[in-house]
């Protein structure tokens, strides 16, 4: 393997060109918009990074320098360059313009983590760069509070002990779990460390006059970017942004953009909000994350209907919603194929504002997830449960064993060869939803054994039994008979009847012809060919459907409807 040490580097690059700070004028945010920072993860945890490529879509350069806290940004140096990379003070390898930790092709260039420090110490960045244009290889750093200077690069401490004697109080230095390297990414040149006593380093794009967009990992992004060496390791990547352009680049993934202003407005204030009250993540030095565990956060979206992503958030800047006084935990989901669902019947907490609701609205529009339909085998739901660690021989029985007064699945049982059940309750129903082959799962399901029919969710009765079950809207209410409204005036109709559901026509109000108990629409029992489930939505069905959403708003709702309906007793200020 030939080893091209400082290949481009040596043409020509005996000194560092002095990079003095440019003018730079923030552009003014405008005046709907909210002056909240919001911090957001983007790599970190197992995902850290050992080096973070940027790229200026609109800028010129950026500034090095902290953030606090409130996000305020205070610069320490400047380069002109439009592509740099942010590495951990480790020996990388520049290939192919991309930073590795080991050679992975003979053409490369090493980035070494060792230096030579000059003992003067600079009371500005500019005089550390003028500086260190006379050294080979020279570059300005901040070290512990003051401006130095350092030059050339070595892979080891051991072979820059040579070279160090030869200047007058020079020392190694490198290797440092607090210090951060900032390089040009097509040349591999140093352009600037930073090594704080712990400090995280910060990034600011610079642009005059059009707010800057920075490329990093295939999307982009506004505001700027912090560096955080947990524990010494590899680097976690936060964004800085204005707290309603986050709003703007997780509107258009979590929610409906089809020509709807309003349901995009319920989707502005539920993620402003939601995002204000996190705290999931504090630990790790930042407010809320970019997937699904928080909220998807792509950066700036340019798709369609970008302009009315941007007037949602507008028309809504800084609003959220409360519960006596308080920023609730706004959830949402994909779609409750029927009804969302109380809180208390997910997690355990009861929170007023999150109570679950008959959804007439979904049935309005197509979307897909509206309905769907399962079949399972014994052997892949016995691979499944051992997948999760648990002691399952053969899987004879699956059945939905409580359901809540909004018709959803409450509990799931799953029962083994030796006669040993394994039941899931609240969200962890949904312990199916990893199965191949299944796409979407809610809470609001029904199972049915191959070559049986389902019952129908409307169904609470058991052997010998024939009340029926209905659900005011505030509690359940049990009788012998209904009364319906018929073309000839009201007729009372006792058990069993038959009733149309979003699955076909079904009996209800009717003992199991085998004696066995029907609890929420499921027939009890196993099969050894396996069970359907059929049912419809996506998510756990806490909150606001997104789906639902947008059917309210294409029926003329305004965005305080849709979230007065899926939230209970807000207010929106």
């Amino acid at each position: 393997m030939t080893q091209k040490i400082r290949q481009f580097a040596r043409l020509g690059l005996m000194f560092l060109t002095c990079v003095l700070f440019a003018a730079y004028i923030p552009p003014q945010a405008d005046a709907s918009f909210s002056d909240r920072t919001i911090r957001v993860g983007l790599y970190y945890g197992s995902n850290a990074l050992p080096s973070a490529n940027l790229a200026n879509e609109v800028g010129s350069g950026y500034q090095f320098g902290t953030y606090n806290s409130s996000g305020t940004f205070t610069p320490l140096g400047s380069t002109t360059q439009e592509k740099i990379t942010v590495c951990k003070d480790a020996n990388l390898y520049l290939s192919g313009g991309s930073f590795y930790e080991t050679p992975t092709a003979a053409d490369y260039q090493l980035i070494g983590a060792y230096h030579i420090q000059m003992p003067d110490t600079y009371a500005t960045y500019e005089a550390a760069a003028q500086a260190a244009a006379a050294y080979p290889y020279g570059f300005p750093a901040y070290v512990n509070g003051k401006y130095v200077v350092r030059f050339e690069f070595y892979s080891a401490a051991a072979n820059a002990e040579a070279e160090a004697a030869a200047y007058n109080g020079a020392q190694v230095v490198g290797g440092s779990k607090t210090c951060y390297t900032v390089v040009n990414t097509a040349t591999g040149q140093i352009l600037f460390e930073f090594d704080n006593g712990g400090d995280y380093l910060g990034i600011q794009p610079m642009s005059s006059g059009q707010r800057a967009q920075t490329w990093f990992k295939g999307y982009r992004y506004y505001g700027g970017f912090q560096y955080m060496r947990r524990s010494g390791n590899d680097i976690s990547v936060i964004n800085f942004v204005n707290e309603d352009l986050y709003v703007s680049g997780v509107l258009p993934y979590e929610f409906v953009v089809d020509n709807d202003l309003e349901s995009l407005k319920a989707g502005a204030v539920a993620i402003r909000t939601f995002s204000r009250a996190s705290t999931k993540h504090s630990a790790l030095g930042f407010d809320i994350c970019n997937t699904t565990d928080c909220q998807v956060y792509r950066g700036v979206y340019t798709g369609t209907g970008a302009q009315m992503v941007l007037d949602a958030v507008e028309q809504t800047g800084g609003q959220c919603a409360y519960y006596d006084g308080k920023l609730i935990e706004a959830l949402y989901f994909s779609s409750d194929g029927g009804a969302t669902e109380d809180a208390v019947n997910a997690w355990g907490s009861n929170v007023p504002y999150l109570k679950g609701k008959l959804d007439p609205y979904e049935d309005t529009i197509s979307f897909n997830g509206k309905s769907w339909s399962y079949t399972v085998t014994p052997s892949q739901i016995q691979s499944l449960m051992q997948s999760k660690g648990y002691n399952c021989g053969t899987v004879t029985g699956l059945e939905v064993t409580e359901t809540t007064p909004m018709g959803n699945v409450n509990e799931l049982t799953i029962t083994d060869s030796s006669g040993k059940k394994f039941t899931f309750t609240g969200d962890n129903v949904r312990v199916l939803q990893t199965l191949p082959g299944v796409t979407y799962m809610s809470r609001r399901f029904q199972i049915t054994p191959i070559g049986s029919q389902p019952s129908g969710n409307t169904s609470t009765s058991t052997a010998g039994d024939t009340n029926f079950s209905v659900y005011d809207g505030n509690t359940t209410v049990k009788s012998d008979t209904i009364t319906v409204i018929t073309g000839s005036g009201t007729q009372q109709v006792t058990a069993p009847a038959t009733v149309i559901t979003g699955s076909g026509t079904v009996t209800v109000g009717e003992s199991d012809s085998s004696g066995g108990a029907q609890t929420g629409g499921t027939q009890t029992g196993g099969s050894g060919q396996g069970w359907t489930i059929t049912g419809g939505g996506f998510g756990h069905n806490i909150g606001m459907s997104q789906w639902g959403a947008y059917a309210m708003g294409r029926q003329g709702y305004s965005y305080e409807d849709i979230l007065k309906f899926y939230y209970t007793g807000i207010t929106i200020q």
